[in-house]
């Protein structure tokens, strides 16, 4: 190795300039990837590192590898069972939030706006939500059998309320100066939901549909182990059943990429419609 006192004072120099020229590479390189995605970035390779270290040390039987869960997936897109599991749970999914969309955001605008509406209706409701969806799944069966009608049904009432008490307690929640003032200005109840209410809670709607979307796909997957095997749930059952395990985790990470892709969705939705609220929360 070249003492120090040897080396002469352009070799140092040169050394300084390449390290400070890779420095200034990699800043640059990070501002325009954006650096919340440069840690998103190094936590998913963090991630599957350590998700391969720890299939190295666990047993087969009961985890896998990246690897292993990319060849099943891989396998399950080939053959066709995986497309055919979605396009079932998205149907009821898709189905499910509608219904239960319209429905929890039309009572929410009208229980948080109207006491007389919300003393009407307000304690069933309660009283559903406080029944454990799981325990009406024997009458919802009874009812409807174990069909898609069944499985919407449940999906329903596991998304319905995130929605309707998200926006009912959004409208309550709304600045009485807004009121006040189309009250001074002599302006209808009409025109007051239209223009005052309705577009101070979009925010609220948009927090009751994601979090109405994180809850339905609880019960899509649940509807799919205790009623009708099919869809991911019923793959994710059967896969589970039979340990196969590299099929299980790569049903499961679509689940996820599933439920991720919609979040983000969503979030887009709330930068278009209510760009103030989503700078708020930056």
């Amino acid at each position: 190795m070249t003492p120090l006192m040897e080396m002469g004072p352009a070799t140092i120099g040169g050394s300084l300039a390449e390290q400070q020229a890779s420095v200034s590479a990699a800043r640059r390189l990070v501002a325009r990837i954006g650096r919340d995605n440069v840690i998103r970035i190094l936590t998913f390779i963090g991630l599957m590192l350590l998700w391969e270290g720890l299939s190295r040390v666990v047993r087969r039987i009961i985890f896998t590898s990246p690897a292993r869960a990319l060849d099943a997936f891989t396998e399950m897109v080939r053959d066709g069972s995986l497309l055919e599991a979605w396009q079932e749970t998205l149907f009821v999914l898709v189905t499910a939030l509608t219904i239960a969309s319209i429905l929890g955001v039309t009572l929410g605008i009208l229980l948080g706006r109207y006491r007389t509406v919300s003393d009407l209706f307000e304690p069933e409701l309660n009283a559903v939500f406080m029944t454990p969806r799981i325990a009406l799944l024997p009458i919802i069966t009874l009812w409807l059998g174990f069909g898609d009608p069944a499985k919407i049904l449940v999906v329903f009432l596991f998304s319905f309320f995130d929605i309707f008490f998200t926006v009912r307690n959004g409208v309550r929640t709304i600045d009485a100066e807004y009121v006040e003032v189309s009250r001074a200005y002599c302006v209808s109840e009409r025109t007051m939901l239209l223009k005052v209410v309705l577009p101070a809670s979009i925010p609220f709607v948009i927090t009751g549909l994601r979090l109405g979307l994180l809850h339905g796909m609880v019960g899509v997957v649940l509807a799919g182990f205790f009623l009708e095997n099919n869809g991911i749930g019923g793959l994710v059952f059967e896969f589970a059943a039979n340990f196969k395990v590299p099929f299980l985790f790569a049903s499961l990470l679509t689940v996820m990429l599933v439920g991720v892709t919609m979040n983000q969705s969503l979030r887009w939705l709330e930068r278009r419609v209510a760009p103030w609220r989503a700078e708020a929360m930056l």
